[in-house]
């Protein structure tokens, strides 16, 4: 995911129902969980902020993340500090005390891909609706990390599948598609081609199942879809 750069109409969709249930500062992170990549992360955070807590890594030990790994239900920042050891300890209590990180609330999804994506709000302005906004619109967040995220991961895969198109579709196939897409017969493709009609039709078959549609007409509709048309 690291190459990956989302659509910025979702950034504006996310702020702009945010702004509608009052609430300003806000982070969506996406991270495999097996694996220590470095996360996505759209959010309106001062971007030192965000910048320094990427590079330093400190997700892998912050708190927040790691509660949310082992959790499905929302939960306040509160809830996950310790006498003992307030907000984690170490560097991450550091970097909360510098920028007064306490005072927020994380929303979670846990899909099937194994991807976490996370949905915090920090109330770094200090707004005394903040909890009410929280608690009046739970559900209405919730849903939006669900609508969110899965734009996100279709934007992530369509992505994979276009930089990777040659693992697809071979050459041949993707000349053959083009001409199929332009309305030539298998006959005609074959003629232009200087190749038999079967083994267009061979080819054809290969399309359908590698992209996983029911025939020829879908194949395309995909297949423009994925950019692999150009």
């Amino acid at each position: 995911m690291e190459s990956f750069r989302y659509d910025a109409r979702i950034k504006h969709f996310l702020e702009q129902k945010l702004n509608s249930f009052g609430i300003k500062r806000y982070s969506y992170f996406l991270s495999q969980k097996f694996i220590n990549s470095t996360p996505l992360v759209i959010s309106n955070y001062p971007d030192a902020w965000v910048s320094y807590y990427i590079d330093a890594e400190l997700y892998l030990i912050d708190p927040v993340f790691l509660s949310a790994k082992q959790s499905i239900l929302p939960f306040a920042w509160s809830e996950i500090s310790t006498a003992d050891e307030p907000w984690g300890g170490g560097e991450v209590l550091k970097f909360a005390q510098q920028h007064n990180l306490f005072d927020g609330y994380t929303f979670t999804i846990h899909d099937a891909n194994n991807c976490m994506a996370l949905l915090s709000f920090c109330n770094i302005d200090e707004d005394k609706e903040f909890p009410n906004n929280i608690r009046k619109y739970k559900n209405d967040i919730q849903m939006l990390l669900i609508t969110v995220h899965d734009e996100i991961i279709k934007a992530i895969r369509i992505y994979q599948l276009t930089n990777n198109k040659q693992s697809i579709l071979s050459a041949r196939e993707i000349e053959i598609l083009q001409w199929v897409s332009l309305g030539k017969t298998y006959i005609e493709s074959a003629i232009i081609l200087g190749i038999r009609e079967r083994t267009i039709k061979f080819h054809m078959k290969n399309i359908v199942n590698k992209l996983n549609v029911s025939n020829a007409k879908h194949a395309i509709k995909k297949a423009i879809e994925l950019h692999l048309l150009e």
